[in-house]
């Protein structure tokens, strides 16, 4: 890295933990929790039986079973999710951008669920509007990056 390059860096400033950082830190820390826990139930036993969910519910879905969607919500969703709570918590630059990611991600997510199982639980709603409270705050959360990283480059 160049000392140009470093003094752009260093002028970006970093996310804080204002009202919105801590919103999306803690629905990242919500969603990671039950992404998470979702996952390893559905990892740990494919046919669905630890969730009560019948192997129909992935019928017309290029997965026979819950394994390889257990995997999915467990390490994106869940393990993902925790991560970029700690960047968050870190003040790293890349925090915010990653949130508003995983929260667009997680509202595709349960609509893509929704179109498969066709059928719908309280938790659907709930974490869908869970992807787009992250989503949300993490736009105001990363803004003054985001002006950071645009005046840096001209």
């Amino acid at each position: 890295m160049t000392t140009a390059t470093a003094d752009r860096t260093s002028t970006i400033p970093a996310p804080t933990l204002d009202r919105s950082g801590r919103v999306a830190v803690g629905l990242l820390v919500w969603l990671g929790l039950g992404a998470l826990a979702g996952g390893v139930a559905l990892a740990s036993a494919p046919d669905g039986s630890i969730m009560h969910m019948p192997l129909s519910m992935v019928a017309g879905s290029p997965f026979p079973d819950f394994f390889v969607p257990g995997l999915i919500l467990g390490g994106l969703f869940g393990v993902g999710s925790l991560a970029v709570a700690v960047m968050g918590l870190r003040r790293w630059r890349q925090a915010p951008f990653l949130a508003f990611a995983i929260g667009c991600g997680q509202m595709i997510w349960i609509v893509v669920e929704l179109a498969i199982i066709k059928g719908i639980s309280f938790l659907h709603p709930v974490m869908f509007l869970t992807g787009l409270g992250i989503a949300a705050a993490a736009v105001p959360w990363g803004w003054p990056t985001f002006q950071g990283w645009r005046a840096s480059s001209r």
